[in-house]
């Protein structure tokens, strides 16, 4: 039911208005009508946009400008848990917890564990041998979220002995790669 309809119900009891077509006063409904509904598709869009969890387009395009970093997904549901990720850490947030939903969430693809001593964290990069191709960037977006008295180890994964002779790799094999090839071979 539009709000002409709605206008019109209401209105009925009082026996006053005409509501002919083509009359006046079923004019005046009708373009008061519409008006309202104009408005309620914008009322209700805006309310729809301004959450983040119920965001199609243009919300999440504003909430996503208010940080640094963004997701490097582009797909609804997505985008919604990246921003949710971010919106965790605040500045007395900064739990291992948070910063493992939120690192994950800026585009740094790595895994946090405390290293031992106070103040100190290790950064790894779970399942991938060797140093990242984007680690610049990712060094970045996890330096500048970390808090600034954390020490931060970088551990990165390279093939072991073991491992080439799991793979079954003979010594001629060896001689055809180079040593970065071999350094992070996986099959």
């Amino acid at each position: 039911m539009n709000y002409a309809q709605r206008l019109m119900a209401l209105l009925r009891p009082l026996g006053v208005y005409t509501f002919r077509s083509g009359s006046f006063s079923m004019a005046q409904l009708e373009a008061l009508g519409a008006q309202m509904d104009a408005a309620r598709a914008v009322l209700e869009k805006n309310g729809r946009e301004s959450i983040v969890m119920s965001a199609q387009d243009e919300g999440l395009d504003r909430v996503q400008a208010l940080f640094r970093y963004r997701a490097p997904v582009e797909d609804v549901p997505s985008r919604r848990a990246a921003i949710a990720a971010l919106m965790q850490v605040t500045d007395d947030a900064f739990t291992l917890e948070a910063l493992q939903r939120c690192l994950p969430a800026c585009g740094a693809q790595c895994a946090l564990e405390e290293a031992g001593e106070a103040n100190h964290v290790r950064v790894r990069f779970p399942g991938l041998m060797g140093i990242p191709p984007e680690f610049a960037r990712m060094r970045g977006i996890i330096e500048d979220l970390l808090p600034a008295q954390l020490g931060i180890e970088y551990v990165f994964r390279w093939c072991t002995w073991a491992e080439t002779e799991a793979y079954g790799l003979t010594w001629g094999d060896l001689g055809k790669m180079s040593w970065d090839e071999w350094r992070t071979y996986r099959e």
